[in-house]
C-alpha cells in the first residue's frame, strides 16, 4: 500500500495502470496486511476498489496479517462503514488460521 499510495502522490497514471494491475492478476498475495493502520482515507478507498473489482471478477486474493481478522477493525481509521465494508471483502469466503506452538 505504501508503494502504491507514493504512486498516487507522484504519477497518477502509473497509479492507476497499477491498481488495475492488482484487480486484474488471478491471484493477489497481500503480505502482512494491517500490520501498520490505514490512517489516509485514500489508502482506505484503494485498498476498497482493490478488494471489490478483485471479488465482482472473481480472482483469488491471499490475505496474510499477524493480527486476527476480529482486530483488522480497529486499524482502518475509525471508520466503522469503511472497516465494515473492507472486512466483509477480505474474509468473505474462507479463513485459515495457523497457530503456531512455541517449544518448551
Amino acid at each position: 500500500m505504501d508503494t502504491l499510495m507514493l504512486l498516487k502522490k507522484t504519477d497518477k497514471k502509473k497509479f492507476g495502470s497499477r491498481k488495475k494491475h492488482l484487480c486484474s492478476i488471478e491471484l493477489l498475495i497481500l503480505d502482512d496486511f494491517l500490520l501498520h493502520s490505514f490512517t489516509e482515507e485514500d489508502e482506505i478507498k484503494a485498498i476498497h476498489e482493490i478488494l471489490n473489482k478483485r471479488q465482482e471478477a472473481t480472482k483469488s486474493t491471499i490475505i496474510c496479517s499477524q493480527r486476527l481478522p476480529n482486530d483488522w477493525k480497529a486499524q482502518i481509521l475509525n471508520d466503522e462503514i469503511a472497516a465494515d465494508a473492507i472486512m466483509k471483502r477480505a474474509t468473505k469466503h474462507y479463513t485459515v488460521m495457523i497457530n503456531l506452538k512455541e517449544d518448551k
